[in-house]
Order: C-alpha cells, then sequence, then structure tokens
C-alpha cells in the first residue's frame, strides 16, 4: 500500500514484523479492512489423576499454551477504499507476505510480528495463511480476495529480562510520535503492556490520545510512579 493511501487508515489493524528485541524490521502491513471478527484461543493442559481404587478423579494441571489468534483479512483492489486507486490483489498479497513470511537475513528465519488492532497487541509468529481469491475481472486478474490467518502468540526467554529492563519503575522513556503512531502500540512496545496508555496519556496531558500530532516528543513515565 502507497504513503499516502497508508496515511488515511491510521486506526486499521497492522501487522510488524520485528526482530525479537521487538525493533521493526521492515514496513508493516496494512489492512485496507478492518476483520469483522477476532478468534482468540487458550488451551490448558491437564491430566486426569486417580487413585488406585478410587473411582474419583483430579486434574493436576501440566501447563498453559501460547494463545492462539485467527482473523480474515478482506484484499480489494477496486479502489474502493483508497479514494479510487486501484492497489492490486496481488501486490497487496506480496506485501503480506513480505511482512510475515519472508526469510530475514540475520535471523535466518522470518521475522516475529507486532500484531496492533485497537488495543488487541499481540507478539506472534504467523502459523498458516490461507488466500481465497472471491473476485476477478474479464482478463481473469483477481480483484478481491480474503486472507484467512493463524498465529501464536510468543513470549521468549530472552524476552523476559527485556520486559523487566523495559518495565523498571527507575526508567523514563522519551519517544517523538511518527505519523500513524498510536499510543497502545507505543506503550506496548515501551512497557510490553497496552494497557497503560491512558496513564501515559495523563502523564503527557494528551486531549485526545487517538490522535497524536507527528513530531511531539511523548513521555512514557517510570511505571508505579505518578
Amino acid at each position: 500500500m502507497d504513503t499516502q493511501s497508508a496515511a488515511k487508515l491510521p486506526f486499521n489493524l497492522k501487522i510488524i514484523p520485528v526482530s525479537d528485541k521487538l525493533i521493526p524490521m521492515g514496513p508493516p502491513f496494512l489492512a485496507m479492512f478492518n476483520p469483522d471478527s477476532l478468534a482468540i484461543k487458550e488451551d490448558v493442559e491437564w491430566i486426569s489423576s486417580t487413585a488406585p481404587g478410587r473411582s474419583t478423579s483430579d486434574q493436576k494441571y501440566q501447563r498453559t499454551k501460547a494463545r492462539t489468534f485467527s482473523l480474515d483479512l478482506m484484499i480489494d483492489g477496486t479502489g474502493v477504499n483508497t479514494n479510487g486507486v486501484k492497489i492490486p490483489v496481488t501486490a497487496q498479497i506480496i506485501l503480506f507476505r513480505a511482512a510475515t513470511t519472508s526469510m530475514r537475513g540475520i535471523l535466518h528465519k522470518p521475522a516475529s510480528l507486532l500484531v496492533q488492532y485497537g488495543t488487541f497487541i499481540c507478539n506472534c509468529v504467523l502459523n498458516s495463511s490461507t488466500v481465497t481469491y472471491t473476485m476477478f475481472d474479464l482478463t481473469g486478474l483477481p480483484i478481491r480476495a480474503k486472507i484467512n490467518a493463524t498465529f501464536t502468540e510468543r513470549t521468549p526467554e530472552a524476552l523476559g529480562s527485556i520486559v523487566s529492563m523495559l518495565s523498571s519503575p527507575d526508567l523514563t522513556h522519551h519517544r517523538m510520535v511518527e505519523e500513524g503512531d498510536l499510543l497502545p502500540l507505543m506503550t506496548y512496545q515501551i512497557y510490553n503492556n497496552q494497557h497503560y496508555y491512558l496513564q501515559v496519556a495523563k502523564h503527557n496531558k494528551l486531549k485526545n490520545f487517538r490522535k497524536l500530532q507527528p513530531g511531539t516528543t511523548l513521555v512514557f513515565p517510570p511505571l508505579g510512579k505518578k
């Protein structure tokens, strides 16, 4: 998606390729249309334990698996959501794959991802994606498609120490707002928890945290201090 079109979609779902330290590694994929639903699955493993000679059983906790979630993204090439500018469906799918599955030379694997939609922010990896072409023009070129994508949340061991460092009550962070930045996402990148964005907004005396002014500097205060 071109920069002009992307700037008009500040609140749309974003898929950002990042390193293990949550540093962006390339342009994000911006959804042209927000998904109608977001299905999040959480699994907890239990093992049934029955004492000898008894018919009753108990459940012993084993582990909590990483969350998985899936969503459907609509891809349109008719220009209906970009002021008549027709962005080829095939090009948009290439951008999706570039963000989610392309090999990163430094990592020797696809980048992990930050998926952000509203206050939902998740560091994850793409498990699978299926592209279904749903409309074609007279020449047979696809002009509409749907991507079904499934992701698994990740919390690598190395990230734990990073989170502890970023969440230290002795640290103050300063970040300059860039075009398209959203406060919940910036808060997540600082604290690894987007739920502090209201505290950050109050600290910076923001009248409307949904409309950040590019070029301004935000202060992310030490957690636990007012």
